[in-house]
């Protein structure tokens, strides 16, 4: 069994190889393809397909799917396998048509299921199969010319005979299971390079060599984040086409309602198992976002660390929409409906992390008897946000915006500027960019750079006569201030990027060296500098008051009371420490008892004394 099939895989690759040989004398040969007809086949029902076709001949067979022709202005447009590019020429070519024909069109249909789609895809195959020939929805007698470029392509006829190209290959068994080649041409090379997509026929006699194919298709989209349109994109192809691996490429809708779904279930189906056995404390991290067209939105996670493991675990439980007059009995819904779907107890839930500024989602919380603990960094950046939209502080960023752009326009027209700047970043530390309004850090490192460049700035404006655009030495001193007061902010954020996990033990410590240190006013301040500790202290203060309100060894005691017996003596080591700390404390109040007895002692002896020598004295 084994034999037949190490055999079959290498008569599969015999094979492939003598099409990539055959295709690439294909792509030497035509460069140009006459058309009799412009036909649409019957699975393409968009409406949009009136106005276009692909070129084909007489006999009705189409020619090439590589670019399709308008029938209104004979244009030729790449095929990219979907409509948007036909209804885009429409709109810009020939406005009146497309109105015409979105105001005529019937109301669409509910989509197909997934069984429906596989039934009705195996039910074509079949038709395919035993020799039926699908009708055109759309036909016309024109003819013309369509020019080939050398860019990938799509030939899409199961009908070519590619015997007929060179007899001695002998692959007429090879050509009927052949439903799509991607190949990619470069001009001035005589090496092609051939990637076969194989019909469903030939898929089925390589089950397990596509499988891994699709399978590793839709781990490299879910692992690092992509949309599932990049299989439909000219680079993932031309990729495709260069790896000269035979394999199925799986269309976006496939992905999207089939391979990505049924990897999402049988993840979750995972996970819920392993949350319905799990009996550790677990915390759970809220996190507000917002889209690019500004709807907002909050990414549910949960973190835990499993018995007798030391990696803590962190999985991503739901995104939900942030309707803005949902009130605390919806969230508290919404929670209550996420924690039951994952099988999450909420009497192990021991802490939520918030990293939001909804007050209605954080009361639900609270009202569900949650510790709620702020997350640093996100109250950092409100905190440096509202010294940032201070009217005046505003006004002066866009200035510095303005002034960068300008700036760059100068250097990049200055191959003697372009040299001075780049002997200025080997002196100093980073390069002067545009910030990125919504992390506080790149509006800081932005300021400090403009600081830094001050005296070439002005002298590059001066040269140029962009006076106007220069900021003013008052400017120029508020942004030092504003710099000044959060340069420790800065090392805090630098501080917290160092923990893999920052604990309380260490946010703690550096909130009371903010508040109570570098935050404190001082004389040498200026009134810039007093706004802005004011504003900060303000939003800091009040964001992070749970921290001085919650009792470490209680909280401790409460996030890790049902971990294994190590945490015991960690709990003892504690409650060590608080007993040394009192005892302590005993002895040094006993210490001060002590040394003010003897001072009294001290004190009386010493009167006793000097009245003593005044009698002697007065007796002498």
């Amino acid at each position: 069994m084994r034999y037949k099939e190490n055999r079959s895989q290498t008569n599969f690759t015999m094979a492939a190889h003598k099409m990539q040989v055959m295709i690439a004398k294909m792509m030497d040969d035509k460069s140009t393809i006459t058309y009799k007809k412009l036909i649409v086949p019957s699975a393409m029902r968009s409406i949009y397909w009136k106005y276009f076709g692909f070129p084909a001949s007489d006999d009705d067979i189409i020619l090439t799917k590589v670019k399709i022709v308008c029938l209104l202005c004979k244009t030729q447009i790449a095929y990219n396998r979907n409509t948007s590019n036909l209804r885009m020429h429409l709109q810009n070519k020939h406005a009146r048509e497309l109105i015409e024909l979105e105001a005529s069109a019937p109301p669409r249909r509910p989509s197909l299921d997934a069984k429906e789609k596989r039934a009705l895809k195996k039910g074509v195959s079949k038709g395919h199969i035993s020799g039926i020939v699908q009708p055109y929805i759309y036909s016309t007698t024109v003819d013309g010319s369509v020019q080939i470029d050398g860019d990938i392509q799509f030939i899409t006829d199961p009908n070519i005979n590619l015997q007929s190209i060179d007899d001695d290959t002998n692959s007429g068994n090879l050509s009927n299971n052949v439903q799509t080649v991607v190949y990619k041409s470069a001009q001035g090379s005589s090496k092609q390079n051939v990637s076969l997509l194989l019909s469903e026929e030939n898929c089925d006699n390589h089950p397990q060599m596509v499988k891994s194919v699709v399978d590793a298709i839709a781990e490299f989209i879910i692992i690092d984040l992509h949309v599932p349109d990049i299989v439909e994109g000219r680079g993932f192809q031309r990729l495709i086409a260069t790896l000269r691996s035979p394999c199925e490429i799986p269309s976006k809708t496939k992905l999207e309602e089939d391979f990505i779904p049924k990897i999402y279930d049988t993840f979750k189906e995972s996970e819920q198992t392993t949350f319905s056995k799990l009996d550790c404390a677990m915390c759970l991290s809220v996190e507000e976002w917002s889209s690019g067209n500004g709807e907002t939105f909050i990414t549910i996670s949960v973190h835990y660390q499993p018995s007798l493991e030391t990696l803590l675990e962190t999985r991503v439980l739901a995104t939900l929409h942030c309707s803005v007059d949902m009130d605390i009995a919806q969230w508290v819904m919404a929670f209550d409906s996420l924690l039951a779907e994952w099988y999450i107890k909420l009497n192990n839930i021991t802490a939520v992390v918030v990293a939001t500024s909804i007050p209605e989602l954080i009361n639900a919380l609270s009202e569900k008897g949650l510790v709620i603990v702020p997350c640093l960094v996100h109250t950092l950046q409100l905190c440096a946000s509202a010294c940032f939209t201070l009217p005046e502080v505003a006004t002066i960023l866009g200035r510095c915006r303005s002034l960068i752009s300008q700036v760059t326009r100068i250097i990049t027209g200055n191959s003697s500027l372009r040299i001075q700047e780049h002997n200025m970043l080997q002196m100093e530390e980073g390069s002067l960019t545009m910030d990125y309004p919504h992390v506080w850090t790149s509006t800081y490192v932005m300021m400090e750079q403009l600081i830094l460049r001050k005296g070439f700035l002005q002298s590059l404006m001066e040269g140029n006569n962009k006076n106007d655009i220069m900021l003013s030495d008052p400017e120029f001193h508020i942004l030092e201030d504003l710099v000044t007061v959060l340069e420790p902010f800065k090392v805090t954020i630098m501080t917290l990027g160092d923990e893999k996990m920052p604990l309380i033990s260490l946010i703690r410590p550096l909130l009371w060296q903010l508040t109570s240190s570098h935050l404190k006013i001082k004389d040498t301040d200026s009134d810039a500098a007093r706004l802005f500790k004011e504003c900060i202290s303000a939003n800091l203060s009040e964001k992070h008051a749970v921290y001085y309100q919650c009792n470490t060894i209680s909280f401790t005691k409460n996030f890790i009371k049902k971990r294994h017996g190590a945490h015991k003596l960690y709990l003892a080591r504690l409650e060590e420490e608080k007993r040394i700390e009192a005892e302590q404390k005993k002895q040094e109040q006993e210490d001060k008892e002590k040394i003010k007895n003897q001072s009294e002692e001290y004190q009386a002896y010493r009167e006793v004394l000097e009245k003593k020598l005044q009698e002697t004295k007065e007796a002498t």
